[in-house]
């Protein structure tokens, strides 16, 4: 028993130092994942638990670990999104991190773990969890950095660009005044703002410019020393846009909001745009007022065939020269009979003809001719020649019957 711990310690070191020598770092953009493989010699440690944790200062907190059960070995355990799974046979730790966010930057290890505080390190990793995002020239871009309000309230907080030498360049920073913490700041387009009541960092950058484009950060700031918050490499291209396209993305509790400020505009392609409009115009209004004529020629006809087929109760009437030569004659030279000074023709005769409002279909219709003196004048009294006066009921023709 003894033998075998020394033989668990001295291969312990022996990892230990492998794994510091095989140090890596691993970038991820946000939402991506990460998996990392551990080997250990099996089967001499197969049955050994194993664990990922964070490293914070010189303390490794385990985030997951590998478990015994009343059941045996339990090699494959989940905690949140994160995975670990021991294949015991070949002596290999996988660790699975899924929907990778800003804040689980740090450095890890992946170690056996003898609890409750003992850990031997197999590999160190160091992981870089960042935003990717491409911006177009002219936009403003802001960006939301949460920090823990307990112990980093009242320490200054910078916004800071990677040079090429691999420094940092602190282009906006909060700082202490003379009686209070100042936790507004601003230079030329650069803005920062600290809430230190809800710990949240608010990095404005406005107008961007192609030139923008690189790595930040939004970090704590100890002069000369800066302690990342976020990571957030910026893209900038050159508009070609000629109208306003808000975008925003938001992923847990940071979120960066790309919001158009102002685009060129090629004057050739206005124009253009302004010809087109009038041209589209102009075809819209002509169509219009074709439509509307041809409604109006439709509704005058139809009013027109309304007014010709509608019965008013009018008669109407016709007047044709009779083709006997006497009766023309008569109705050529027929004279107001008040006239005493005109002979008045010998075979003239008066009628009078009462109009009436037309039947209904169903009643009868009457003709009646009775002898009347009523309208006899000194001029046409005659025994031998009576007048004749009628009335003359008028029935309506029936459909489609000629005149």
């Amino acid at each position: 028993m003894e033998l075998r711990f020394l033989l668990l310690l001295l291969l312990l070191c022996i990892s230990g130092f492998q794994a510091q020598e095989s140090d890596a770092v691993e970038s991820r953009v946000e939402g991506q994942s990460l998996v990392v493989e551990c080997r250990y010699r099996s089967p001499d440690y197969s049955a050994t638990r194993k664990t990922w944790c964070q490293l914070r200062g010189e303390i490794c907190s385990p985030l997951v670990s590998t478990s015994y059960t009343s059941y045996g070995y339990n090699n494959k355990v989940a905690s949140g999104r994160t995975t670990i799974e021991d294949d015991t046979r070949n002596g290999i730790v996988t660790i699975t991190m899924e929907k990778l966010q800003v804040q689980d930057s740090g450095v890890y290890r992946c170690a056996l773990y003898d609890p409750p505080n003992t850990l031997y390190p197999l590999t160190t990793i160091k992981l870089d969890v960042f935003k990717e995002y491409d911006a177009m020239e002219g936009q403003s871009l802001s960006v939301q950095c949460p920090y823990n309000t307990q112990h980093y309230k009242e320490e200054k907080k910078a916004w800071c660009r990677s040079t090429v030498q691999n420094k940092w360049d602190v282009l906006v920073n909060t700082y202490h005044g003379f009686l209070s913490y100042q936790n507004s700041a601003q230079k030329c387009r650069a803005r920062i703002h600290d809430d230190t009541q809800k710990g949240i960092v608010t990095i404005t950058m406005e107008k961007l410019k192609v030139d923008d484009a690189g790595v930040y950060w939004c970090a704590l700031y100890q002069p000369p020393n800066l302690y990342r918050i976020i990571e957030v490499k910026l893209a900038v291209t050159k508009t070609t846009a000629t109208r306003v396209v808000p975008v925003t993305s938001s992923t847990g509790h940071t979120s960066l909001i790309l919001s158009t400020a102002s685009a060129g505009v090629n004057p050739a392609d206005s124009s253009l745009s302004s010809e087109r409009n009038f041209i589209i115009l102009g075809v819209v209004l002509g169509v219009l007022f074709i439509l509307a004529l041809i409604g109006l020629v439709i509704l005058y006809t139809r009013k027109s065939k309304q007014l010709k087929t509608r019965g008013d109760g009018q008669a109407e009437a016709i007047y044709e020269e009779p083709k006997d030569a006497t009766v023309s004659q008569g109705f050529g030279n027929m004279n107001d009979p008040k006239d005493d000074k005109q002979e008045m023709p010998q075979d003239l005769k008066y009628a009078t003809l009462a109009f009436k409002s037309r039947p209904s279909p169903r009643e009868s219709v009457y003709a009646n001719i009775t002898p009347s003196r009523a309208l006899e004048t000194p001029h046409t009294r005659s025994s031998t020649e009576p007048v004749e006066y009628a009335s003359i009921s008028l029935k309506p023709l029936a459909s489609g019957a000629k005149s």
